[in-house]
């Protein structure tokens, strides 16, 4: 699998999503091949060479190049890496002599060292970065010429720095031909491609010359593709010339016998590059399966560790023309082949049982010989086709089995067993509360029973981590990453906390609870509340909790909260010198002091309550006159106003009221208090 990651990583990793076109990559694309995966015999010793291709380039900054005949076909299909025509851009197609409309290209281009960015197409076989936006329409792109290149001198040439070739070629006639360029491919190897499609010779329009250059992203190399170029031999001599110039016109590179002086020439299915010549621009390296560079040359022997390693050629470019940077891997798997396959199964890890764990290698040949192994060393007397581990042994065990047929190469396996001690919770967690006062967060340092769980076992042996729910405990998901600082949310919640062994095999876990609630004591009503000092003592008994304890709950759970009643605001705060209850209020009045507070966070409670208690002194009424009224109609019946008695029962208090009843019961006890005016039940004599 081929990788390449830009910098900036993050930018051109998005980039790198967007597919690739199906276009091939040209043999000036950047890439690495690691070459095929590796199988190394049995008996060759193990190791193996592996051999990467990659592409070189070289800086842009200096004006020297490389010129290089190259396949016409890469790929051996009989085609050029990309299409002479269907390309997207159409150019003067009915235009003879002309150079087209400036284009912009979407990467920078480095030539003879210079960052071009745009381009115009001539349609006489050339290609100039020396643009010009008023020079275009027929008659600007010049065609009669009989110099050698460089030359700045004859517009046909002086004008133009890729000639791909240039000679002249008649666009405006015959039919089906094609001057087109499009850019293809993504980066960092995107190309833009110039092609001539079975354009008429001018004067010999029979003849088709089908050509094209190629300009490459990042190695700024350039690739010029010949399907057919004939000779008009009967317009200028045939002339024609092809290669690269610089702007100034008197430095160009052309290939041998292919320059003015060397027509007429033909050509078909014919290729050239021209490849910047400065400084090597890229960085090889073979990685190992850890990422270890482990050498810097092409080829290298390796020797897989384990017999079977991945392997990765890695190749850093820098386009010295912008400073961009591109990393290509690519990986290659290198396996020894074992006549014979040994697998011990896979690792044990024993949690308290001290099972015995039965290590069979057994080939079913009884020439095969056994060896095994503790931590790298020979078990003494260990030869047998199995062998038997018991606890508490822990360690790496391993086995060679050797067939004498076949003593150079033995089948190897190991296995991980391990004998691990389970934690232990040493006492439950507790659980934790902070009162909601209404200032303090709701933050908890769950870490608080880290050291009520372990006990006496050392904390360096084991991953202690708290969790939301039993399920996260068990499986070690979602940890709480700050449970020294942890903010609850709602009132309640329950916390797993989980304690393994360092290989997080063995574990144990337990819960507590963090409570995060205030205390809010309700109001007393009546207030003052009023009692009668029935005995005349100066005191009176009050059961305060059974008179004030529902209202001051307010409705909260009463198993949740102590009530307490105190004689000072200062005891009420501190909690200091309950009252017993009963408890005897002494006359006239006294004020009561109320406590609510948590049963599970004492320092958690409301003093802000109170109720004041009066004590009356039971009232002494006064015998009233009678109450008389003449009998006119002899009936013995008459409606009394029993108001008018008021005055000489209470003598005037006006702190006592009066009310009257048909018995002493009712009176005692304050009912069926009797209507005034009140009619007589009892004819001529009635008591009230």
């Amino acid at each position: 699998m081929k990788k390449y990651y830009p910098l900036p990583l993050l930018v051109i990793l998005l980039v790198m999503l967007i597919p690739q076109n199906n276009f091939a990559q040209g043999p000036g694309s950047l890439f690495v091949d690691a070459g095929p995966d590796v199988v190394i015999p049995c008996g060759s010793g193990g190791c193996t060479n592996i051999t990467a291709d990659y592409l070189e380039i070289f800086e842009t900054i200096s004006t020297n190049y490389t010129i290089e005949s190259i396949p016409y076909s890469p790929d051996g299909t009989g085609n050029p890496p990309f299409p002479f025509n269907g390309l997207a851009n159409s150019v003067n197609t009915t235009i003879d002599d002309a150079w087209h409309d400036v284009e912009s290209l979407p990467f920078d281009f480095c030539f003879f060292g210079n960052l071009e960015t745009q381009f115009q197409v001539g349609s006489n076989g050339v290609i100039r970065f020396d643009v010009d936006a008023g020079d275009t329409g027929a008659g600007s792109n010049a065609w009669g010429f009989s110099e050698n290149l460089p030359n700045n001198s004859n517009d046909a040439l002086g004008e133009a720095n890729i000639f791909t070739p240039v000679h002249d070629i008649d666009p405006s006639v015959g039919s089906s031909n094609e001057i087109a360029w499009e850019i293809l491919g993504a980066y960092p190897n995107r190309v833009l491609v110039v092609a001539y499609y079975a354009v008429p010779m001018y004067d010999c329009n029979d003849l088709r010359a089908t050509h094209m250059a190629v300009l490459y992203e990042f190695s700024n190399v350039i690739e010029i593709y010949m399907l057919e170029k004939p000779v008009c031999g009967s317009w200028q001599g045939g002339v024609a010339a092809l290669g690269i110039q610089n702007n100034a016109g008197n430095l160009a590179y052309v290939p041998p016998g292919r320059n003015t002086s060397d027509s007429p020439w033909t050509a078909s299915n014919e290729a050239w590059s021209f490849a910047p010549d400065g400084v090597e621009t890229y960085v090889f390296e073979w990685l190992d399966s850890t990422g270890t560079v482990i050498g810097t040359s092409d080829t290298i022997n390796v020797c897989p560790a384990g017999g079977s390693e991945i392997f990765t050629a890695r190749v850093t470019y820098t386009n010295t023309c912008n400073g961009d940077i591109v990393i290509l891997t690519d990986d290659v798997l290198v396996t020894v082949d074992a006549p014979f396959i040994v697998d011990l199964g896979p690792d044990v890890t024993d949690c308290d049982s001290g099972a015995d764990v039965l290590l069979d290698a057994d080939q079913g040949d009884p020439t095969f010989t056994y060896q095994w192994f503790l931590n790298a060393a020979p078990i003494a007397g260990a030869t047998n086709t199995t062998y038997l581990v018991t606890s508490p042994n822990s360690g790496t065990y391993s086995v060679e089995v050797i067939d004498p047929s076949d003593p150079l190469c033995p089948g190897i396996d190991s296995v991980d067993i391990n004998y691990i001690t389970s934690p232990v919770i040493a006492s439950p967690p507790i659980d934790l509360s902070i009162c909601d006062d209404g200032a303090t967060p709701g933050i908890f340092d769950l870490t608080t029973n880290t050291p009520i769980v372990l006990g006496g076992q050392n904390p360096a042996d084991f991953n202690i981590s708290y969790h939301n729910s039993q399920a996260d405990a068990n499986t070690n998901t979602a940890p709480i990453g700050t449970p020294a600082a942890y903010t609850i949310t709602g009132t309640n919640e329950t916390i797993y906390i989980r304690l393994e062994d360092l290989t997080g095999a063995c574990f144990v876990t337990a819960n507590f609870d963090i409570i995060f609630e205030g205390a809010i004591a309700g109001a007393v009503s009546p207030n003052p509340y009023f009692i009668c000092d029935q005995d005349a003592t100066g005191d009176e008994e009050v059961d305060l909790s059974a008179e004030f304890d529902a209202q001051v709950l307010n409705g909260q759970n009463p198993v949740l909260f102590n009530v307490t009643y105190h004689s000072s605001q200062a005891d009420a705060d501190t909690g200091a010198g309950p009252l017993t209850s009963p408890y005897a209020v002494t006359a006239p009045s006294e004020t009561i002091y109320i406590r609510l507070e948590r049963v599970d966070n004492i320092n958690c409670f409301d003093s802000s309550q109170n109720v004041l208690i009066e004590v009356d002194s039971l009232p002494i009424p006064n015998n009233p006159l009678p109450l008389i009224e003449c009998d006119d109609d002899n009936d013995g019946f008459y409606v009394f106003n029993l108001t008018d008695a008021d005055l000489d029962i209470t003598g005037g208090d006006p702190d006592l009221s009066v009310t009257y009843h048909d018995s002493q019961l009712n009176a005692e006890n304050g009912t069926l208090p009797l209507s005034s005016p009140h009619a007589n039940n009892v004819a001529f004599n009635d008591v009230v």
